[in-house]
């Protein structure tokens, strides 16, 4: 299956996360997904943004055009699946319980069904990965978590979940709850994954893939 590189917010070593140019560098540097940020607006505008206010102003009691007048690159979930849903498959972080009943939807909907099947679905908020996982129950769904222990394995295993996605960092330093992981159905995906150094044990342990902000080197060191 091999180590799945998914952008972080796009390219974002490169330009500016969550933005066009982001997601277009994704692309050029062969990412295998693209990770984003979904929040909905006060005026029911999903919007990829990954802090909850934008120079003071908060995304979930603000309109649109209000975050779009302080923030210019701010890129919508609609603007980017007309864009990028032919081209490359989404990984959609949900940023608080209420976007998922509008996002999963409008997602397959737009998105062609080969994209659609690798799209994915991720969460720090549990509640919000297990109403993911009733909306989207066919594709990777995971739970975002600083644990990275057996307890929180079997949590995960026990909700139906596809992934458990801890810090890079904890699986390198506990490589062997991998497999307890596989064992149990679930993928292993990272995040943090803040060196190219971390790469090779990440691989070597099993995990499926991770966010990174540098495609590119990702896959220079995967694949030369």
């Amino acid at each position: 299956m091999g180590f799945k590189v998914i952008a972080h917010r796009g390219v974002s070593a490169d330009a500016l996360d969550n933005s066009i140019e982001a997601f277009d560098l994704s692309i050029e540097q062969r990412a295998d997904l693209i990770e984003t940020d979904v929040q909905i607006t006060q005026d029911g505008i999903l919007v990829l943004e990954h802090d909850f206010d934008i120079q003071g102003a908060s995304v979930a009691t603000s309109r649109y055009a209000e975050l779009l007048a302080l923030k210019s690159h701010l890129v919508t979930v609609a603007q980017a699946l007309v864009t990028y849903g032919d081209t490359i498959p989404f990984c959609w972080e949900v940023k608080a319980i209420g976007v998922e009943t509008a996002l999963v939807p409008m997602v397959k909907d737009i998105v062609s069904d080969s994209i659609w099947q690798k799209t994915e679905f991720t969460s720090f908020h549990w509640g919000a990965a297990l109403i993911l996982r009733q909306l989207a129950p066919d594709n990777p769904v995971g739970w975002l978590t600083h644990n990275w222990d057996e307890p929180a394995i079997k949590k995960v295993a026990n909700a139906g979940l596809s992934q458990i996605c801890p810090p890079a960092q904890a699986v390198v330093e506990a490589p062997e709850l991998v497999k307890v992981a596989n064992d149990a159905g679930l993928d292993v995906r990272v995040w943090a994954v803040t060196s190219p150094d971390l790469i090779p044990p990440l691989v070597d342990a099993g995990v499926y893939g991770g966010t990174v902000n540098w495609a590119g080197v990702a896959r220079q060191i995967l694949y030369n």
